[in-house]
């Protein structure tokens, strides 16, 4: 069994089964596996407040809710490119996530930690080699902006909106 899912709460393991009830798919491990998106391990998703007492939280990881994006896109799309560019989205995501945004004045938008993702994507051998191995472009993966299942402006929906809400 891959490590990731031997440390993930069992809550989250089902969510993710609703989510896209075949699983997830095999090819989606080798990128998950990556450095890259292991980092996001260690990321909350609470923009700090799992580490305030007033709030009762389950660790739930920047990793673990770009794997649900990922699995929202797979499940209706069935397309790699969209999936990926779902599993990257947060990748240059910061610990305390979208607290950064607002102090960098984009707290509306919330994209100004998105503008390292490409290079994050770029420098990664790892996720090059895979990139190769599956025939697809950094740009079809590294702006998931492009993809109207993955992100749309509110109020439209979007798989990204979209988990945030399923997953609180």
């Amino acid at each position: 069994m891959n490590q990731y899912l031997e440390q993930t709460n069992p809550m989250i393991k089902e969510y993710f089964k609703i989510l896209s009830p075949e699983g997830i798919p095999d090819f989606l491990w080798d990128y998950i596996n990556t450095p890259e998106m292991q980092k996001q391990n260690g990321i909350s998703v609470s923009c700090g407040t799992i580490y305030s007492k007033m709030y009762n939280q389950i660790w739930y990881s920047s990793l673990d809710h770009s794997i649900a994006v990922a699995l929202i896109v797979w499940n209706f799309t069935k397309d790699k490119k969209q999936t990926l560019a779902g599993l990257f989205h947060d990748i240059a995501t910061p610990v305390f996530k979208h607290t950064i945004d607002f102090m960098n004045g984009d707290y509306e938008t919330q994209e100004s930690t998105e503008e390292l993702t490409t290079k994050i994507i770029e420098n990664s051998q790892e996720i090059m080699s895979l990139l190769n191995r599956d025939n697809i472009k950094v740009e079809e993966v590294n702006d998931y902006h492009i993809y109207p299942i993955a992100d749309n402006d509110t109020p439209q929906l979007a798989a990204d909106r979209l988990e945030y809400t399923l997953s609180n």
